[in-house]
């Protein structure tokens, strides 16, 4: 056969494809651009300093690495954390806490800010008298701004909150399968909250935007999919657990992080009626 051939090309091809995928596979964390997040990407940025942690492993989060702005930094991230959240979760880095809990707390403002707009567009066709209310009347429009004013970044504390706990709920819950290496329970947390943002109406926009219809479609059901999906990968990669303990571990994280949400929401019943009385 050619070498130059059709039918050789297209064998090459094939092969280097394959060989990708077992990489990608194999070796999650080596197939992804740290600093744009894609794994198809041939190396931008080299020239950078490569910022390691105390585990001396190469800081692969794009919103851990300098060189590129804030925006693109966030939505790399969240991107990646989300869409390929398996290996995302699988190779995550040790590292600091400060960097993650700021990406969280951007990433819980936005996808809070774009339900609440979401919601606020949605119910001008049942309250089309709204508007005019708000424009004219200042009592109901100062009331509006105050809820929106504590309301989303309470709502996003509480998120934050949420998937620390998940987190966290997730280490103990390996150490109770055997597990005795150290977790990155409080890092998988936060870096969590990137499945609310993109799996919710202003996170779906930017995929539709970055990746077009395939992306939303395969992002519209993450929302469910995901959380269980990168708990598992990450337990069997970092804490070195069996796919059955993997799954007892997700199951238990999940039932404690549950009975945390039942918690605080009996707490909020019990303040707000505490409150109105």
């Amino acid at each position: 056969m050619r070498w130059d051939s059709p039918a050789a090309a297209k064998s090459v091809r094939a092969s280097a494809a394959d060989e990708t995928a077992l990489d990608l596979a194999d070796v999650p964390a080596a197939v992804v651009c740290a600093t744009c997040g894609q794994p198809d990407c041939s190396g931008c940025d080299a020239a950078l300093d490569e910022p390691t942690q105390g585990s001396g492993v190469m800081a692969i989060i794009p919103w851990e690495r300098p060189g590129q702005g804030l925006l693109v930094r966030w939505w790399s991230t969240a991107h990646l954390a989300t869409l390929n959240h398996r290996a995302f979760f699988a190779g995550l880095p040790d590292g600091p806490w400060r960097p993650a809990l700021t990406f969280a707390l951007v990433s819980e403002l936005l996808a809070v800010t774009g339900l609440a707009l979401t919601a606020l567009l949605l119910s001008m066709p049942f309250m089309p008298w709204l508007p005019r209310l708000l424009l004219h009347d200042t009592v109901v429009r100062q009331a509006m701004v105050e809820a929106l004013g504590w309301g989303i970044p309470g709502l996003a504390l509480v998120m934050v909150g949420l998937h620390v706990l998940h987190g966290l709920f997730t280490d103990r819950a390996a150490q109770r399968e055997g597990s005795r290496r150290r977790g990155r329970g409080l890092r998988f947390g936060l870096y969590g909250c990137a499945w609310d943002v993109v799996t919710m109406p202003l996170g779906l926009v930017l995929v539709a935007l970055t990746d077009g219809l395939a992306g939303v479609s395969k992002a519209l059901p993450l929302g469910l999919t995901a959380p269980g999906q990168a708990v598992r990968g990450y337990l069997a990669s970092v804490h070195g657990l069996s796919p059955d303990q993997a799954r007892a571990a997700t199951r238990r994280a999940g039932r404690w992080t549950g009975g945390a949400l039942l918690a605080l929401l009996l707490l909020a019943v019990v303040i707000g009626s505490a409150l109105a009385s």
